[in-house]
């Protein structure tokens, strides 16, 4: 199959059905597992993170075969810290060996997820991101991201004058402090419990560059860093299977983008489908 006839119909081709998008999907993962000796999970999430996704996950996981090689192709801007823990070591626990391919980017929560794995593949244009959580308000329904919190209380403390400093302070719920050094504590604690991590001689600076070195929640952790933390290989990937990657991520981003798709977890054999802001499952076959 051509790039041509993979891509034919995408999009404003109103034509091509949800089955048609997805059969050409399993045909570029069946493509991979030949490739690569691997079984394939696709699990790209648009939206958050959370217990529901992590069940969704599960139910797909074991139903299928026993899995020698797991190769999770990861798309996610994260979510849940916990959740996204779940993720991760259900992987490892239905399979021998778990490598994550992110062809775009794994970031916060999900960056977790793919520290987890075995082997990291990050493709050009991959890329993690500082594991920020956000923070719930102890008394109130919201949340707030941790470096947010941060930049507040680092603000305060340069501050040379005291008047901005006791105003400042005032305006700082103690709770949602406290809240923000428990999620720290929490982000640092499941980091040193990655086993790549653990054993890592680098262990101190590969801690510090995922929780406090970058102040943007989005900044680019690539595969140039992942590198020289020695997280990740040079050209782990040839560039064939890299670009077979590449057209599954365009045709599911925009089919996903054009129909409020919050997530899509598909093998050979399984999908889970499912709307933004709705129980309502796409198609499940």
């Amino acid at each position: 199959m051509t790039q041509q006839d993979f891509n034919q119909g995408n999009g404003s081709d109103s034509r091509t059905s949800f089955n048609q998008i997805i059969e050409k999907v399993r045909e570029k993962i069946s493509e991979l597992e030949g490739e690569r000796g691997s079984t394939c999970i696709l699990f790209y999430c648009l939206g958050s993170i959370n217990f529901q996704k992590a069940i969704e996950f599960l139910n797909i996981i074991r139903k299928e075969q026993k899995i020698e090689k797991l190769d999770l192709i990861l798309e996610s801007g994260g979510g849940n810290i916990d959740d996204a823990v779940k993720i991760a070591n259900l992987c490892k626990d239905f399979s021998t060996n778990f490598t994550v391919i992110i062809p775009y980017y794994a970031k916060s929560a999900a960056t977790l997820i793919a520290l987890y794995a075995d082997e990291l593949i990050l493709c050009k244009a991959g890329e993690l991101g500082p594991i920020d959580p956000q923070v719930r308000h102890p008394l109130m329904d919201v949340f707030i991201p941790a470096s947010s919190i941060k930049r507040a209380l680092d603000f305060i403390e340069s501050s040379s004058d005291p008047y901005i400093k006791m105003t400042m302070a005032d305006k700082l719920d103690p709770l949602l402090i406290g809240a923000y050094n428990q999620a720290i504590e929490e982000a640092k604690n499941y980091l040193e419990e990655v086993p790549r991590v653990k054993i890592a001689d680098n262990k101190a600076e590969i801690i510090k560059t995922f929780t406090e070195k970058y102040i943007d929640h989005g900044y680019p952790i690539t595969h140039r860093i992942c590198e020289e933390l020695k997280l990740c290989a040079k050209d782990a990937i040839n560039i064939s299977l890299e670009n077979l990657l590449y057209d599954i991520h365009e045709v599911l981003i925009k089919y996903m983008v054009s129909k409020d798709i919050e997530i899509i977890i598909l093998t050979k054999n399984q999908i889970h489908c499912r709307k933004e802001q709705t129980s309502e499952r796409i198609e499940e076959h």
